[in-house]
């Protein structure tokens, strides 16, 4: 019987990656954030953690703790290109919450968004994650500001006590408010608390299909290094983490031939 499920599965997250092929969807509406997720890639969509839960609201299921996090992008090294992240994980039974605001842009130009978000266990291994999204565009001078409301959806299953999957969808409604879309499904290995490996593909509306894979390595004192490469745009990531006590900072880079470097930090605060 257990095989039979294992199969079933397999299935359906074959179909999931066949059908992100013929996704309409420019550039994603919401940037993921996480210094821990750029050095790795952003291939988190099965991966617990907690920037991760605003990439997949499923994986909300699998805070144990209640934690707050600010988080810093500058892309490309362009002051203007920065986008600044503040997110809170309230680890509530049977359904933990999660509340994220950004802000990317600068005078100018800057766009906001907020999401709230849930998630509950459908099975023993089997989540299922839902976010409202309000997304605000300001602009200088005649440009018109604009607003849309919107939601995501996100589910997980795991396979084993080391391997999960993961799927997410962002904005089925872009025939009617005409903001992009975006898929993702990915695959989440642990072979202990030390090695971690995962992979994703991705399809956001009218860019190509793209590829992520992260791997993540636990040292002595506290130390975590992360790696990772993306296809589309060609990316590779590297980062570092460090853990003390409740507090866990993180730092990660994406870096691009023709674009240069793309940098993150992140401080995560945990209630214990």
């Amino acid at each position: 019987m257990c095989l039979t499920m294992m199969l079933r599965w397999n299935a359906v997250l074959v179909s999931f990656l066949m059908a992100i092929a013929s996704l309409r969807a420019g550039e994603p509406v919401f940037m993921p954030h996480g210094a821990a997720s750029m050095g790795m890639a952003f291939a988190m969509t099965a991966t617990p953690g907690h920037w991760n839960c605003f990439n997949n609201q499923a994986l909300l299921t699998a805070a144990s703790s209640t934690s707050f996090s600010a988080a810093l992008e500058n892309r490309f090294m362009v002051p203007g290109l920065s986008s600044k992240a503040v997110s809170a994980v309230i680890a509530v039974s049977p359904a933990p919450l999660g509340i994220v605001a950004t802000h990317y842009g600068n005078a100018d130009y800057y766009r906001l968004f907020t999401g709230i978000g849930s998630a509950v266990k459908i099975t023993d291994g089997m989540a299922l994650g839902l976010q409202v999204d309000c997304i605000s565009e300001h602009g200088a001078g005649e440009y018109r500001d604009i607003a849309h409301v919107t939601f995501e959806t996100g589910l997980t299953y795991a396979m084993s006590t080391s391997l999960s999957l993961g799927l997410h969808l962002f904005n089925p409604l872009t025939p009617l408010n005409g903001l992009p879309s975006s898929f993702e499904a990915g695959m989440h290995w642990r072979q202990s608390d030390v090695f971690m490996l995962t992979v994703s593909g991705s399809k956001v509306t009218d860019e190509p299909l793209s590829v992520q894979c992260g791997l993540s390595w636990g040292l002595p004192d506290r130390l975590v290094l992360r790696s990772g490469y993306m296809s589309s745009p060609s990316a590779f990531a590297f980062g570092i983490g460090f853990r003390s006590g409740s507090l866990q900072a993180d730092a990660g880079f994406l870096m691009n031939a023709m674009t240069g470097v793309t940098s993150s930090i992140s401080f995560i605060w945990t209630l214990r």
